[in-house]
């Protein structure tokens, strides 16, 4: 991950803290999950899952799982996103062993990240790099 797109969500404090599962799985599990904390305080969720079709983040079935949404347009890879005011999810081809498809979810902590149109900024950016670099891990042609 790129350190840079994850430091506007870095608050100050002293212990920086990362659990969870990998998000590049070798075990033949169907979702990893990293969270982000500063001092026990969670400030970034990241999410992986492998299915077996293309979701629509714009569509009915994931509008709970924003505020404000809004579609990512001209993604830098194929697939479909849209950005919230504290979270972010796109949905893109995979073809690899281990998946046809990922669903990646970006969540965000809504006192981290500056003013709404910046966290939202920094959401995005944060994903679109993400998402790629999960891809490869995976070994994704698609």
């Amino acid at each position: 991950m790129n350190k840079k797109k994850l430091d506007p969500f870095l608050v100050d404090g002293e212990e920086l803290k990362v659990v969870g599962d990998s998000l590049i799985d070798t075990k033949g599990k169907s979702q990893g999950r990293c969270e982000i904390s500063v001092d026990d305080w969670l400030v970034a969720n990241l999410e992986v899952d492998k299915v077996d079709k293309l979701y629509d983040p714009m569509g009915d079935l994931d509008s709970f799982r924003f505020r404000n949404r809004e579609e990512i347009k001209d993604l830098p890879f194929k697939g479909l996103g849209a950005v919230g005011d504290y979270n972010a999810m796109v949905s893109t081809g995979c073809e690899a062993p281990t998946a046809d498809h990922l669903i990646v979810l970006v969540t965000i902590s809504l006192k981290a990240g500056g003013d709404v149109a910046e966290r939202r900024k920094h959401i995005q950016d944060l994903t679109l790099d993400f998402v790629p670099k999960v891809k490869k891990a995976l070994g994704c042609t698609a």
